[in-house]
């Protein structure tokens, strides 16, 4: 079934515990949208990349740390330069955009190095009931697949000579979207069901205790990315009393 599909992860050089990475996401969350100093944004930027650079996902890591350095640059130093219409666009791409790149850091950080597996032991450590366990690792897992249907769709598309570009969307945008949103739309209602009977088929719902063969323990790293995290924190209240 579909979710015996699941992507192989290469196993990281430094292992986070997955309920570390939620923890990040959170953090991350909440530090985006008090506007810090941008000095502050560098260093979680810094952190996340080094995080991402540790599990393998060092190429991803420098891209958008350096499209974030990119962006904050224009931000500092065009920005007075800019007035206008052009000023509230401006500052959409480069403020706004910005802002969003830490959370969009630690999603790859979760979809592209934790599994399923990882996934599940990681909630029932933390005691969550399998109503909330259950449609999560359906929907954890719905994702990635939807983005390897969406490939396939791309390259059967391009041997009928329908590639998915900014011209064929302008000069034939209701074949663009027959041949391409439908088949994805229809494939999207298809894996969901294929997902949730795997998951029910592997016992997810039969409530009784269940074993594990990926061990989920906090290690000092996780210790230590929790306490910079707060220190953080501490530091941006300081700064901000």
């Amino acid at each position: 079934m579909a979710l015996a599909n699941t992507p192989v992860v290469r196993k990281p050089l430094l292992p986070i515990d997955p309920r570390t990475k939620f923890f990040l996401l959170f953090f991350v969350g909440f530090f985006t949208f008090v506007f810090p100093p941008w000095y502050m944004e560098v260093s979680v930027m810094a952190g996340l990349a080094l995080l991402l650079s540790l599990n393998r996902q060092a190429k991803t890591a420098l891209t958008m740390f350096l499209v974030f350095c990119v962006m904050l640059a224009a931000d500092l130093y065009l920005t007075p330069f800019v007035s206008g219409v052009i000023r509230n666009v401006y500052f959409t791409v480069v403020r706004l955009v910005r802002m969003l790149l830490p959370l969009a850091m630690v999603g790859l950080l979760l979809v592209r190095t934790i599994t399923v597996t990882e996934f599940i032991a990681a909630f029932r450590k933390m005691r969550l009931p399998d109503g909330f366990i259950i449609p999560f690792s359906v929907m954890f897992r719905f994702i990635p697949t939807i983005h390897e249907e969406w490939a396939s769709i791309r390259s059967a598309m391009k041997f009928r000579g329908i590639g998915i570009s900014a011209r064929n969307v302008l000069t034939k945008p209701m074949m663009t979207l027959e041949y391409t949103l439908v088949p994805l739309l229809m494939s999207t209602a298809t894996i969901a069901t294929e997902l949730a009977a795997a998951s029910l088929a592997r016992g997810l719902d039969s409530g009784g205790k269940r074993t594990c063969i990926v061990e989920v323990r906090f290690r000092l790293q996780d210790y230590l990315v929790i306490l910079l995290c707060v220190f953080t924190l501490v530091w941006w209240r300081a700064g901000a009393a």
